[in-house]
């Protein structure tokens, strides 16, 4: 329950960061008409790299980190990277609904796993709850289309390369954010140039206006988000806030069915049930839950 303007600043806040996170998918199908899949990436991160750095130096932000936190931001630029590229991969090869239901299903698994194995984080009968529906959600996704596709299978992926980003920008909690995503961008657009160089793909299909307006407003979003999402969570609970980053997956459909009629069948949207469900409880710590119930009924 929201109890004060503080509150509810920050949870608008990340409701804007769900809503900016949907419109990834039809931002990406636009740009892929005018870039390949690589080269879609690197656009991405070299706007938002190149926006970064005017606040930098607007602002006079000092980029110094020690070593080991400089290692860190630029792990996070490559993981960032490695997430888009899948991404992206996965939107322009099946529905936006399922690249992002699939994503979730990927982070879900992947940042319990890591939230034992790194920072030993208990592993409660909930989230394992949260990690079979999770697992069951994906079956029925992929059932009801009849095989684990490409797309299913980038999308999964990059859920995993998102829960070891989420890792990464935890250990980088309590360091300015913009410094960085002035690491994050910086890397991942130097990772990515060199590979859409390298790779054989078509970089650049056909040059034109929409695909590069969308170009701008995507790295102008990437930006934003982060910020959204640093105000959220600084003013707003964690575990309630990531329930309502887990509102991108109502968010995606709608755009995917009004923007391309992509309409989800009965098991498609007993998958997105689940998936939905699933990153509900592995965010919800129902301790913390019990103990307010309970302080509450002595009152």
């Amino acid at each position: 329950m929201i109890k004060n303007i503080k509150e509810l600043s920050g949870a608008s806040a990340l409701f804007g960061a769900a809503f900016i996170f949907a419109t990834f998918g039809p931002l990406i199908r636009e740009m892929a008409s005018m870039f390949g899949d690589i080269a879609l990436a690197a656009a991405r991160f070299i706007m938002a790299a190149i926006i970064v750095l005017a606040i930098i130096i607007i602002k006079r932000t000092p980029l110094g980190l020690p070593r080991n936190q400089a290692l860190t931001a630029c792990l996070l630029g490559a993981a960032g990277a490695v997430t888009l590229v899948l991404f992206t991969i996965a939107v322009n090869n099946t529905t936006i609904s399922g690249s992002v239901a699939m994503l979730y299903a990927g982070v879900i698994v992947s940042s319990l796993i890591i939230g034992r194995v790194a920072f030993k984080e208990k592993l409660s009968s909930i989230k394992f709850l949260a990690v079979a529906l999770a697992l069951c959600g994906l079956f029925a996704y992929s059932q009801s289309l009849g095989i684990l596709s490409l797309g299913l299978l980038t999308a999964l992926s990059s859920g995993i390369f998102e829960g070891i980003s989420n890792a990464l920008r935890k250990a980088l909690s309590k360091i300015d954010r913009i410094t960085v995503m002035a690491y994050q961008f910086g890397i991942g657009s130097l990772l990515l140039l060199i590979t859409t160089i390298a790779s054989s793909e078509h970089a650049i299909k056909e040059i034109s206006l929409l695909p590069i307006i969308s170009t701008i407003i995507f790295g102008s979003l990437l930006v934003c988000v982060n910020y959204l999402l640093l105000y959220g969570f600084k003013r707003f609970d964690v575990n309630i806030g990531s329930v309502i980053l887990a509102t991108e997956l109502v968010f995606s459909t709608i755009f995917g069915w009004l923007l391309f009629n992509e309409i989800p069948n009965s098991g498609e949207l007993f998958g997105l049930a689940l998936i939905f469900l699933a990153a509900v409880l592995s965010s919800i710590d129902f301790k913390i839950i019990l103990k307010k119930s309970a302080l509450l009924h002595k009152k």
